[in-house]
């Protein structure tokens, strides 16, 4: 690569804004701590959220995915007859849990991410949550119990569709140009 050929290539892949990788794996133990304040009961709180922090920290491991199971377990053992407005928050948080592991086990934690790079993935989640917001609906609609909730997460989806498709565009237009 010669002189002359380097400052082409470095306008073709612009830095944009970053964070930290470290910022993953905190994000994997905050949500791990805030679904488990929602999903479990009893004993199973102080489990679960130690096990949050664990997950944070060994996030590479198979510890995540030990806490997902024990989050769906917790949901599993709660009483069927109290199905309400939180089973989105519950689908919602687990489906961010299952992304942000998915990601933190892929970028290095001394790395810097660009937040354009999250554009696909915020994309594929909100598609999934407009779709698991309605599942969602319907099953409590069913129950006779629906609330604003599931109404409020399907925009909140959509919106997040919106987001990403556009930091997407975007960033395949300053790819193009």
């Amino acid at each position: 690569m010669s002189a002359a050929t380097r400052p082409r290539m470095r306008a073709g892949f612009p830095i944009g804004p970053w964070v930290p990788g470290v910022v993953l794996p905190i994000g994997v133990g905050l949500a791990g701590i805030l679904t488990s304040l929602l999903v479990l009961q009893d004993a199973l709180i102080a489990v679960g959220v130690a096990f949050s922090v664990f997950t944070a920290v060994r996030v590479r491991t198979p510890a995540p995915w030990l806490l997902v199971a024990l989050l769906v377990v917790g949901q599993l053992l709660r009483d069927p007859a109290g199905l309400d407005a939180s089973l989105a928050g519950v689908v919602l948080a687990l489906h961010l849990l299952v992304v942000l592991v998915l990601l933190a086990r892929a970028v290095p934690v001394r790395s810097r991410l660009q937040l354009a790079a999250l554009g696909p993935a915020a994309l594929t989640t909100g598609l999934v949550q407009v779709v698991a917001q309605v599942l969602v609906a319907l099953v409590l609609a069913a129950q006779g119990v629906l609330q604003v909730l599931p109404t409020a997460s399907t925009i909140g989806g959509a919106l997040l569709v919106l987001i990403a498709g556009l930091l997407v565009l975007t960033r395949r237009a300053e790819r193009d140009e």
